[in-house]
């Protein structure tokens, strides 16, 4: 598959822009061209284009979260009334988002020209993220696809009203952390610059802030350009091992570790976990092929290592619950929840419970994370501004003694 960009008009008269992979320029133009657009232009994608040229904001090739939610809830409703799928793909279309409608038409296109609905969604990565495509595809394998894309939707509002919770607590943090930076560049500005003259008198002396704010200042004038060479390495440094699996693995022990965000990111690794996991085998998916699916959902590194391991064991008759042991060390409790569903032979449905869990203790979690980061915000503020200003009224002082003397 190739990759292109296209320029198209829409119906509305309006320039659209946005990336296509098909087999040849023909097919691209064909796809591109799809809905009744005009197009423009056509070229083949670089394999990276600059950051200013990506769909950052949306456009044919993107679709916001909101957006693919309430067309995947429409056509679950749909396929679920026991509709063929180019039917209910013809209806869902009517009722999305403008935005999203140009991509919609590209894939019913290829739904009727015979391509299975998780392929014509794989095409559109911008769109559809493989955890869509992947349980998209288990749907068709098992023949319940309305079923399938019903639980998947369900997961996905969850995680949209956990999402919409992290940021309605965030806002507050956010607000006091940006003021607290804005009154401790005023007084480090502002401030204590204007007292420095007060200071410069034979016999007083400057205060430990003034003169270190002093020193800064001068190591900025004549070493700003080994510090910007310096901080260019470092972050040239940084991408360079950013990528690597090691440094990844590396990376998320430690932040597994700490004391408040650790659980937090533990907590949602494993829910979504849970939760594709027992979409799948809730929808008698074979179980190698749920891990295999399931194995390129989790955004860690060491969780995608530990299902990768257990897609090596299972073909050769290790039952799931030991297959995944290297979940002990990551969240104990699903593994135990996976041992009992195999004993019991309800394994999706305890998954899916399991998700429910974590996902309920998830948001004690952010929530208990951000009750603490607030006081701590505050009295980090205080003991700076506190330790700020009684450093400079005690100078201050000192210098109206003198004056008296």
């Amino acid at each position: 598959m190739t990759r292109f960009r296209f320029e198209v008009v829409d119906s509305a008269g309006r320039l659209r822009a946005g990336h296509v992979e098909a087999e040849n320029r023909s097919e691209a133009a064909a796809r591109a061209a799809s809905g009744g657009r005009r197009l423009i232009k056509l070229a083949q994608a670089p394999e990276t284009e600059p950051f200013w040229k990506r769909d950052i904001l949306g456009g044919p090739g993107r679709a916001r979260p909101a957006d693919r939610l309430i067309f995947l809830k429409d056509l679950s409703t749909l396929l679920g009334a026991q509709l063929t799928v180019d039917r209910a793909l013809r209806l869902a279309i009517r009722q999305a988002p403008a935005r999203l409608r140009p991509i919609l038409d590209a894939v019913l296109a290829d739904v009727l020209s015979g391509v299975p609905l998780s392929k014509a969604f794989r095409r559109h990565p911008g769109a559809f993220p493989i955890e869509t495509v992947e349980i998209t595809a288990a749907g068709e394998i098992s023949g319940s696809l309305g079923r399938v894309l019903a639980d998947l939707v369900a997961s996905l509002e969850r995680r949209e009203e956990i999402r919409r919770t992290v940021v309605s607590a965030l806002i507050y943090p956010a607000l006091l952390l940006a003021m607290a930076l804005g009154i401790v560049g005023l007084v480090i500005g502002v401030l204590v610059p204007s007292l420095a003259p007060l200071f410069d008198q034979p016999g007083v002396e400057t205060p430990a802030v003034l003169r270190l704010i002093q020193e800064v200042e001068a190591l900025l004038a004549e070493g700003w350009p080994v510090i910007i060479a310096g901080l260019g390495a470092a972050l040239s440094g940084l991408v360079a091992v950013w990528s690597r699996p090691g440094f990844g693995i590396a990376r998320e022990k430690l932040l597994f570790r700490l004391p408040l965000l650790g659980p937090v990111l533990l907590g949602s690794e494993a829910a979504r976990l849970c939760r594709v996991l027992g979409t799948l085998l809730g929808a008698d998916v074979p179980v190698p092929a749920a891990i295999a699916a399931a194995s390129l959902v989790p955004r860690s590194q060491t969780f995608r290592r530990v299902l990768a391991e257990a897609g090596r064991r299972i073909p050769e008759g290790a039952r799931l619950a030991v297959a995944l042991g290297g979940l002990e060390a990551l969240s104990p409790v699903t593994l135990r929840m996976i041992a009992t569903g195999e004993e019991v032979n309800r394994l999706g449905p305890l998954l899916m419970q399991a998700a429910h869990l974590h996902e309920r203790a998830l948001e004690t979690r952010i929530g208990r994370l951000f009750a603490v980061m607030t006081p701590v915000i505050t009295g980090c503020l205080g003991i700076v501004i506190g330790g700020l200003i009684l450093s400079i009224m005690s100078a201050v002082f000192s210098v109206n003694d003198l004056a008296v003397r």
